[in-house]
């Protein structure tokens, strides 16, 4: 057995990473279902979470504004100080909410700031796997990553609902800003080389700032004549889809749940344990060709969370399951093959550039699914979602250059749409 453990997993930095992640994982998983019902709580109303939405969704648009920020300081400062102040502020959650009461407003501002965060985080853990593992084992590495991050998400989204039924929101909410210190002590022991910038550090406000202009428009620029643009419209399209049926999951999963908030915890964690199986199985597809996995893929997610929409609770969560596992495997391949393929100083940027792009249409995903949840019945968005999986994949195969993409080790990014 232990000749199939590869020699990245038991590498230090390595070993941290997955640590910060798992404990990570831990507290979104909680957390995740803790802030919605709360708003949902506070407000008693489907568009106040169609707000919420709106606010996480408006911060994964700002994306691409942020990434450059991470050039101005040590990746490893980055991490532990971002993840400090973001627990910092989910502390005075409870704070307030024991002393002058909460608002459902001041929640929904501390969601759209701590996801701002995440904008920064994230891409920061992009840059920094191929420099712990080298670009050769990133697929198998982000394998890993993944498996965990979903595995924590199945087991604590799940139990999410009965934890919160047993001791409230805010409480569960104070769980995840412990989680968020435990992560910031684990990332300051990382040790790994950072990369030299090859240019001086800014000595004035207005060089910083010419700096960071230049780190932007570098970014549009490195992806303008890739394959990437090509990917984003339907992207955009499927963002759009997806968060109008998340916005009514909570009020869904009452309706199918007959009033058992838990419920609402186990789609998510259904939606997470889709994500995972697709994670685990990623590496094994990395041969098949890529256009015709993902168009195959998608057909079949569209009628599975068709679906969800119509047929009983268990059957419902079944199929939300397994229309998730594309999910995995989508995103999986995709970023290993930027990882690859983009230069280290790029990868950061590229990710939030890609990230920002398909999250365009979220903020209008959310406040559409919010104003659909008022008029309709929840079940028909979560239909809507279903059949937009299956346009996604007419779009796939309308278009010749995403049709016909080889499998993802032979996808080049760059030169390829040269030649088409």
């Amino acid at each position: 057995m232990t000749n199939k453990i590869k020699p990245f997993v038991l590498e230090r930095n390595f070993l941290i990473l997955l640590t910060g992640v798992f404990t990570n994982g831990l507290g979104s998983g909680i957390y995740s279902v803790a802030a919605m019902l709360l708003v949902f709580n506070l407000s008693g109303s489907v568009l106040y979470s169609g707000f919420a939405f709106f606010a996480i969704t408006s911060a994964s648009t700002l994306a691409f504004l942020i990434a450059p920020l991470a050039n101005y300081a040590k990746y490893k400062s980055g991490l532990v100080y971002s993840n400090l102040v973001k627990a910092s502020i989910l502390f005075t959650i409870p704070l307030l909410h024991y002393t002058v009461g909460l608002h459902v407003w001041y929640v929904i501002i501390l969601l759209f700031i701590t996801a701002l965060l995440t904008q920064y985080t994230y891409p920061i853990e992009s840059t920094i796997l191929p420099i712990i593992v080298g670009k050769d084992h990133v697929v198998e590495a982000n394998s890993y990553i993944q498996t965990i991050r979903e595995s924590m998400d199945i087991v604590f989204i799940a139990g999410a609902g009965i934890i919160i039924t047993f001791i409230g929101t805010v409480p569960a909410i104070l769980i995840t800003a412990v989680c968020l210190v435990l992560v910031t002590i684990s990332y300051s022991f990382f040790n790994f080389e950072q990369p030299e910038m090859s240019r001086d550090k800014p000595q004035t406000i207005g060089s910083a700032a010419t700096y960071y202009f230049e780190d932007l428009k570098a970014g549009f620029t490195y992806v303008r004549h890739s394959l990437i643009p090509k990917m984003i419209a339907s992207i955009v399209f499927i963002n759009i889809a997806l968060i109008i049926m998340t916005t009514n999951l909570p009020a869904f999963s009452l309706i199918k749940g007959n009033g058992v908030e838990a419920v609402y915890g186990f789609y998510l964690a259904a939606m997470s344990l889709g994500v995972m199986i697709g994670t685990m199985i990623s590496p094994k597809l990395k041969h098949i060709n890529f256009g015709k996995l993902v168009i195959i893929m998608f057909i079949g997610t569209g009628v599975m969370w068709m679906g969800t929409a119509i047929l009983p609770l268990v059957a419902s969560m079944i199929l939300f399951c397994t229309g998730a596992i594309s999910i995995g495997i989508l995103n999986i391949l995709v970023f290993s093959t930027i990882q690859q393929q983009v230069e280290t100083v790029y990868i950061g940027r590229v990710v939030t550039l890609i990230t920002s792009a398909a999250s365009l249409g979220m903020p209008v995903g959310a406040l559409l699914g919010g104003f659909l949840g008022e008029i309709l019945s929840p079940e028909i968005p979560v239909l809507i979602c279903g059949i937009s999986m299956m346009i996604f994949s007419l779009l796939w195969l309308s278009n010749s250059v995403l049709r016909k993409l080889p499998d993802i080790n032979h996808v080049n990014l760059f030169k390829h749409s040269e030649a088409s």
